[in-house]
C-alpha cells in the first residue's frame, strides 16, 4: 500500500490514530510495512483495544514497563502490540505517556504507533470530553473515517456516541461534516497536539459507489488538515487526495 512514503513515516515517530472505520486496520497495516523494512517498532494504545482485533502471539501484556522492554529486546522484529493489562478479559490497556516516553529513550530508535480512541467498530464517532487520548510526543496524528457516513443518518447505526451529536434527524451532509472537523480540531488537536506534529486526514473504505464521497470529504479536509489522503484498507490501495 507505500502506507510508509505515503504517510512520510520516519524512524522515530510516534503516530496516535483516532476516528472510526479503520483504525486498528490501519495500525496493522503500517506495522507490516515496518516490518517488512525491518524498522524497529510496537503497536498500542492510550485507549483500550478489543482483544479480539490482537493476534495472541503478538500481545505483550507486562504490569511493569522495564518486563516489556526486555522482552521486546530479545524478539526486536515480532510486531508486538504492548500493554499494561488485560480489562475484564475483553479488552488491553496501555501505558501512560510517562512510560512510552521512557520506551522511547530505552529503544532507539523506534516508531510507536498508537491507537487513541475507540469506535465500537463504527465508520465514525462523536467525542466525550475525555476523548480521544492523545499523547503530546505524537509527531504524526491520522483521523480516519470510513467514506460511507456521507449523507447517513446521524446515529447509532453509523456513528458511535452518535447521542453526544444532540438531534439523530440529522444527515451528515458537506455542513455538518465541516462543522465536526472543525469542532475536532479546535476542540482535541489544538489542545493536544505539539504545533510541530503533522495531521493527516485518511479516508478509508473508498472503493466501489463510496469512492464519490470519499472524495467530497477529501475536499473539505484538504483544508482543515496538512494532508489528505483517500483509499481502501480492503483493497490496498492509498493515494493523495487531488
Amino acid at each position: 500500500m507505500e502506507l510508509i512514503g505515503n504517510l512520510n513515516i520516519t524512524e522515530n515517530d510516534v503516530i496516535t490514530i483516532t476516528g472510526g472505520g479503520g483504525k486498528t486496520s490501519l495500525m496493522f497495516e503500517i506495522s507490516k510495512e515496518l516490518a517488512a523494512r525491518d524498522v524497529h517498532h510496537v503497536m498500542t494504545t492510550t485507549a483500550k483495544i478489543c482483544i479480539a482485533d490482537v493476534p495472541e502471539q503478538q500481545c505483550l501484556i507486562r504490569e511493569k514497563l522495564a518486563e516489556v522492554i526486555e522482552a521486546i529486546a530479545k524478539d526486536p522484529k515480532r510486531e508486538w502490540i504492548i500493554g499494561k493489562e488485560r480489562v475484564n478479559g475483553q479488552k488491553i490497556s496501555g501505558f501512560s505517556e510517562t512510560e512510552l516516553i521512557t520506551l522511547k529513550e530505552a529503544i532507539v530508535p523506534l516508531v510507536i504507533i498508537n491507537e487513541g480512541d475507540g469506535s465500537k467498530r463504527k465508520p465514525y464517532k462523536f467525542y466525550n470530553d475525555y476523548e480521544p487520548s492523545i499523547p503530546k510526543i505524537t509527531t504524526k496524528l491520522i483521523h480516519v473515517m470510513g467514506a460511507e457516513i456521507l449523507f447517513k443518518k446521524i446515529d447509532e447505526a453509523t456513528f458511535h456516541r452518535s447521542e453526544l451529536f444532540g438531534n439523530d434527524q440529522i444527515i451528515f451532509d458537506e455542513d455538518v461534516l465541516q462543522q465536526t472537523l472543525e469542532n475536532f480540531i479546535h476542540n482535541k488537536l489544538n489542545n493536544t497536539l505539539d504545533k510541530n506534529a503533522t495531521r493527516i486526514l485518511f479516508i478509508n473504505k473508498a472503493e466501489g459507489e463510496n469512492l464519490k464521497n470519499a472524495q467530497i470529504i477529501a475536499k473539505i479536509g484538504a483544508s482543515l488538515f496538512d494532508y489528505c489522503l483517500l483509499g481502501s484498507l480492503k483493497e490496498g490501495w492509498i493515494e493523495q487526495a487531488k
